[in-house]
């Protein structure tokens, strides 16, 4: 490596610890996916397993990273997630330096720029954060020569498969590609045997954690049942619907340029351009669109909100953009001039982007709901655990994870207003109920009349006549429909 090359290489770890800087513990945004995933873990720090204590449908690994949250005031959460990118970084820099493209350091820092972009990620710690970065790292392992990477290339399989399940979709045409190639040192048994005992790996210890604590039902029932059923299919939507959420999406985020510039040098490196490899090409381009798979599973995309469901083109669109500069071999291709202003085009409103992100940072302490008047009111009364149960607005799960606690019922979120048909009979909401009863649950926030949550009639009906009959509404002034209700037979102050 040549001195220019190692100041590129320390340049762009440098950015990705910087560009990771905003979601230190102290800033990084509020969010009631992450939110859940914390309390989960604190769950399991009390002695209680995923799925059979608390509900939840996404895989278990995210629970196991934010358990190392839950030390150091999450320190050592954003220290791993540092790490992981400056990992994946390094491999992807290293690839590049391999395959002599004019600037090895372009593609790492368009892979960070995309990854930290708050506009598409929200927040720092979601599945889909993990599962990019360890697509980008399989990809790196893919193309080397070590003789053990097909076991490597199993165990990210696993690690993707149980952080984020559709997450493991982009990684088929790469499998694919890997076993039909040809001149490998590896036989396609030994490829074959290899990814399978790296997936196992991963799989049987996740198996037998839950069939040794019983809750392997609950695992299948909520992290595969749910998800294959009513996360996938249970809200219509259109394909034309998807493709207008896409562009959406795409032009806010400040995705739009590097996807068309990806994808056109992609598809010219099939139609017009010569390559030297253009099975990887297409296997790089059916990548990107399998990367954005969960955009068209059950229409959430659709409902708004769920930009991080394109954060794994930061990974597949760099990687498409690898195989174009290395593999190309038109002469305009190869020059450091115009793959400068290739570099140019997709990097600058990222760039802007991240300025505007890191000069208007605001505290964590400073979001709506962590200084709303009810949680002002309850930090004056600290409840233990079972003593505190929020309802309708699953932001304030964060409650639960300011004050240490468990909630009374396993059910911290709830699905009324997103599925017709979901607890049909009402089932859960009267579990919900019996559990506040049977702990004599000291306070309740009640968001479910916020007009903005959309939950409607017999809910809110039922849900308003329980807590009348058990509780009295602590006064407070809230402008947002939250109220927080106390136990009857308590004195309110």
């Amino acid at each position: 490596m040549n001195r220019q090359q190692s100041y590129g290489l320390i340049g762009v770890l440098v950015a990705s610890v910087v560009l990771n800087l905003p979601y230190i513990p102290y800033y990084n945004p509020l969010s009631c996916d992450t939110e859940t995933y914390r309390y989960v873990a604190l769950v399991m720090k009390k002695g209680g397993i995923p799925y059979r204590d608390v509900f939840d449908h996404k895989p278990p690994l995210i629970y196991f990273i934010n358990y190392t949250g839950l030390f150091l005031g999450g320190w050592l959460q954003w220290l791993i997630n540092t790490m992981l990118a400056m990992l994946a970084t390094l491999l992807f820099f290293r690839l590049g330096r391999k395959y002599r493209l004019a600037y090895p350091w372009l593609l790492p820092l368009l892979f960070n720029l995309m990854l930290r972009d708050i506009l598409i990620c929200g927040t720092g710690g979601m599945t889909r954060e993990y599962t990019t970065v360890l697509l980008l790292i399989f990809f790196c392992v893919m193309m080397g020569e070590n003789r053990w990477r097909y076991y490597a290339l199993g165990i990210l399989s696993g690690l993707i498969f149980f952080i984020q399940q559709e997450g493991a979709l982009p990684l088929v045409p790469f499998f694919i590609y890997a076993f039909m190639r040809k001149g490998d040192n590896v036989s396609v048994r030994g490829r074959i045997f290899g990814s399978v005992t790296g997936g196992l790996i991963i799989t049987l210890p996740i198996i037998l954690y839950f069939a040794f604590h019983h809750a392997l039902g609950p695992f299948l029932r909520d992290a595969f049942g749910f998800n294959f059923g009513w996360y996938t299919t249970a809200i219509p939507s259109s394909f034309g619907d998807h493709l207008r959420r896409a562009k959406q999406v795409l032009d806010k985020g400040n995705y739009e340029v590097p996807t068309l510039v990806a994808m056109t040098l992609g598809i010219g490196a099939l139609v017009w351009f010569r390559s030297s490899n253009q099975r990887l090409i297409l296997a790089s381009l059916a990548g990107v669109i399998l990367s954005i798979s969960a955009e068209f599973m059950g229409g959430h995309g659709v409902m708004g909100g769920f930009t991080h469901y394109y954060l794994p083109l930061s990974a597949s669109l760099s990687i498409l953009l690898f195989t174009v500069f290395a593999f190309v071999e038109e002469p305009f291709l190869q020059g450091r001039k115009v793959i400068g202003i290739f570099g140019i085009l997709v990097c600058t409103s990222l760039c802007y982007t991240f300025l505007q992100h890191i000069t208007h940072l605001t505290p964590r302490r400073e979001n709506n709901v962590v200084i709303s008047p009810e949680l002002n009111y309850l930090r004056q009364h600290p409840p233990g655990d079972y003593q505190l149960y929020a309802f309708g607005d699953h932001n304030y799960i964060c409650a639960y994870n300011e004050f240490g606690i468990q909630a009374p019922s396993t059910w911290v979120y709830h699905f009324w207003r997103l599925y017709k048909d979901w607890d049909k009979d009402y089932a859960i909401l009267h579990s919900i109920e019996q559990d506040l009863l049977r702990h004599q649950t000291a306070y309740i926030i009640d968001c479910s009349r916020n007009p903005a949550l959309e939950y409607k009639e017999p809910v809110t009906g039922m849900w308003r006549a329980f807590l009348e009959e058990h509780y009295q509404q602590v006064p407070m002034t809230d402008t947002t429909g939250v109220t927080l209700w106390k136990w009857k037979g308590t004195a309110v102050e």
